[in-house]
């Protein structure tokens, strides 16, 4: 099934609609879009339109998802909820790779590539993200860019790999709690895990290589616990932070190439951290 040139190849207001092995390209509207009902898409490839998938108090099972040059998001999902499997987008507009507001999803398998401004966004609701890979997040000026942008949200997050982001590899704030699993955080400009506005992130072995300006960041009374964290060839310190507030970092079984920022009053460290004997 191939729909070309067409502003909307699908606008579906309740009920339930199936679509599997389709293409769509040269459209300007949302490729797909869902208000009400429940939407299935299996094997969809989306070159170019305004998303890729754009929905509105929907259900959705999505598996094998491939948008391409989207103007906005690749998925724009709003107060939806559904799986996601085996998801690729590249090259998406400001909105993010992953545009996700007031949603209780699940998206695994996923790889976003190029992405503007965010990998993902996730706004309230809730989030499970596991088996993914963010690369390349960058705005148009090239001085930021979030993987994980996580605000107000409860989200869990396991196995995910985050590198080349000018901004943050994973930011958590305005209240958000996030649970962080076995995560890579390569090349991030800002910090590699990043908390603040009273938002909480508990994570448990993290890789971070290559951090720029600091590898862990925490303010206005963000509170950061990392267990079995290893960190090298970082240009920045090991932890900034305010110390305003109720801001808070506790770390546990560290290794690291340095231990600038431990020193901070709010840093509380449960093991030994440095180097590793070898």
């Amino acid at each position: 099934m191939c729909f070309q040139g067409s502003r909307v190849a699908l606008s579906q207001e309740g009920g339930v609609a199936e679509v599997e092995r389709a293409g769509v390209s040269q459209g300007t509207g949302p490729a797909f879009l869902a208000v009400g009902g429940t939407l299935k898409l299996v094997d969809v490839r989306v070159q170019g339109h305004e998303y890729g998938l754009t929905t509105n108090g929907a259900r959705v099972s999505v598996r094998g998802f491939t948008s391409e040059h989207a103007t906005r998001a690749g998925l724009g999902l709003t107060t939806t909820t559904g799986l996601l499997e085996d998801v690729v987008v590249k090259d998406a507009g400001t909105y993010g790779a992953l545009q996700l507001t007031n949603s209780d999803l699940e998206v695994r398998r996923f790889r976003l590539e190029g992405s503007r401004e965010y990998g993902v966004v996730a706004v309230q609701g809730r989030l499970r993200l596991r088996d993914g890979r963010i690369l390349g997040v960058s705005t148009a000026d090239g001085i930021a860019g979030d993987g994980l942008h996580l605000r107000q949200v409860e989200a869990d997050v396991a196995t995910v790999t985050v590198q080349d982001a000018k901004g943050t590899c994973v930011l958590a704030a305005q209240r958000a709690r996030v649970v962080l699993r076995d995560a890579r955080l390569l090349a991030c400009g800002l910090a590699a895990l990043s908390v603040d506005s009273k938002a909480t992130v508990d994570a448990r072995n993290i890789e971070a290589l290559d951090a720029g300006e600091s590898v862990l960041l925490a303010i206005e009374e963000g509170q950061l616990r990392v267990e079995a964290l290893t960190s090298k060839d970082a240009r920045g310190p090991l932890v900034s932070a305010d110390c305003e507030g109720q801001t808070r970092v506790r770390l546990r079984q560290v290794d690291a190439g340095h231990t600038r920022g431990l020193d901070a009053p709010c840093v509380q460290v449960e093991a030994e951290t440095g180097p590793r004997a070898p």
